[in-house]
């Protein structure tokens, strides 16, 4: 089995397309999700270009020094933005810390904190405005899944139309695969344990390198390699809840590099989420799932995935300092904007010594 690749170029300017292409698009659509959850869509109005050069700006974060990345680490399950250090998730439970790092951007919150200008130069600009190109490609993905069922084509949109406010959890996460120490890995250890997306739909997009896999029906892993020019976009848990099951959450996962690659690894996820007092009821009008509250199912999963629940003892020491590290160094930044100011500071104090 592979997965789909769609054209999606007859949805990618306007809503006046003709009846006859949107159909056979949302066809193609509602026969990828029953039957995998995953689809690779070509000309979205995303280039590979586009994509190359945002990563390449975010790579340049991700090999700052900690004790730069530090002040700018997610401290909040409710305020899901920040830094994301190695080994932190363990998106499966029963397996170690995952070996990657992220930078998650939520909202344009004015507490959000951001890579100084100085130290990433383009770094908040970029990725605000990536975050509305996906927020609007999203918008169109799901107009054209609920045609794909025969609901109201907005029943999805409205419900989403809050992206990138204070009231949405939906995230880009922006992550990084640093090299693999063989020597170093715990037994079991993955780049990303299996697990599935949270909320409505996830845009995903790769570099080069390989290693993400998909979990089909027959309970066989399949390989989703990067396709240049498209976007793979996946079902996520509320959205199969939404849909009584029809559209699948299929489980995934990212591989470690064959023994003797220490290359990096690269990707920009979107996570299309309802507004947080959204609440999500089957769609067909069944009873298969019990009605949930967006922001309420989304805190219990973030809880999951970063509280210390199953830790072996030296997990859990590790994570508590990590986290009482994160928590003063996010004290501090009333008093510090970034880079350039820490190191101002440091500069006064040391002149008011002498």
């Amino acid at each position: 089995m592979k997965i789909p690749v769609l054209d999606f170029g007859v949805y990618r300017h306007g809503d006046n397309v003709p009846d006859e292409k949107l159909t056979e698009l949302s066809r193609g659509l509602r026969a990828a999700f029953t039957e995998i959850g995953f689809v690779y869509l070509r000309n979205t109005g995303i280039g590979q270009e586009e994509v190359d050069d945002i990563m390449e700006i975010s790579k340049k974060f991700f090999l700052l020094p900690e004790e730069v990345k530090i002040p700018l680490s997610r401290t909040s399950d409710t305020y899901n933005h920040g830094w994301v250090a190695l080994e932190t998730e363990r998106l499966n439970p029963s397996r170690p810390g995952d070996l990657k790092e992220a930078f998650n951007i939520t909202s344009l919150h004015p507490d959000a904190a951001w890579p100084a200008e100085d130290v990433v130069p383009g770094f908040r600009k970029t990725f605000e405005s990536f975050f509305m190109r996906c927020k609007d490609l999203s918008l169109r993905v799901l107009r054209v899944m609920a045609l794909s069922l025969e609901i109201d084509v907005d029943i999805f949109v409205n419900s989403h139309k809050s992206i990138g406010s204070s009231t949405n959890g939906s995230t880009l996460r922006v992550l990084y695969y640093p090299p693999v120490q063989r020597a170093m890995v715990k037994g079991g250890q993955l780049r990303c344990g299996e697990h599935s997306d949270y909320g409505s739909i996830s845009l995903v997009f790769q570099d080069s390198k390989g290693g993400l896999q998909v979990k089909s029906r027959s309970g066989e892993f399949i390989n989703a390699p990067a396709i240049p020019g498209t976007v793979l976009i996946n079902i996520a848990d509320l959205m199969q809840r939404w849909t009584s099951d029809v559209f699948i959450s299929a489980k995934h996962r990212v591989l470690l590099p064959p023994p003797g690659d220490s290359s990096t690894r690269q990707s920009l996820v979107f996570f299309a989420q309802p507004g947080d007092d959204v609440t999500i009821t089957c769609c067909d009008g069944s009873n298969k799932h019990p009605p949930v509250k967006t922001g309420d199912y989304l805190l219990e999963r973030f809880n999951e995935t970063y509280q210390m629940q199953g830790h072996d003892e030296e997990s859990n020491l590790a994570l508590e300092k990590a986290g009482t590290r994160a928590t003063v160094m996010s004290n501090k930044r009333q008093l510090h904007d970034g880079h350039k100011q820490e190191q101002n500071s440091d500069k006064k104090l040391k002149k008011g010594k002498d």
